[in-house]
């Protein structure tokens, strides 16, 4: 596994990040994609106060899911 990969759960608020894979079943990786989630696309933490969901902007939309599924999504900095 890279060193520089983490859970999408692990950024900051502000931080940028590059999706690279996602640990599950076809199932999630099929509703990622179709909320626009796939390998290759930047995402920016907006907000990620526990215990509530975590919110992304992604290009020009915001995207919010639980904790469990931002576990499954590995992303590197950039």
């Amino acid at each position: 596994m890279n060193n520089n990969l983490m859970p999408l759960s692990m950024l900051s608020i502000g931080e940028k990040a590059e999706l690279v894979d996602v640990h599950g079943g076809h199932g999630i990786r099929m509703r990622l994609a179709s909320m626009g989630l796939n390998p290759g696309v930047i995402v920016e933490m907006v907000q990620n106060a526990m215990p509530g969901p975590v919110i992304l902007g992604v290009m020009d939309t915001r995207l919010a899911m639980g904790r469990g599924m931002a576990q499954k999504i590995l992303v590197q900095k950039v």
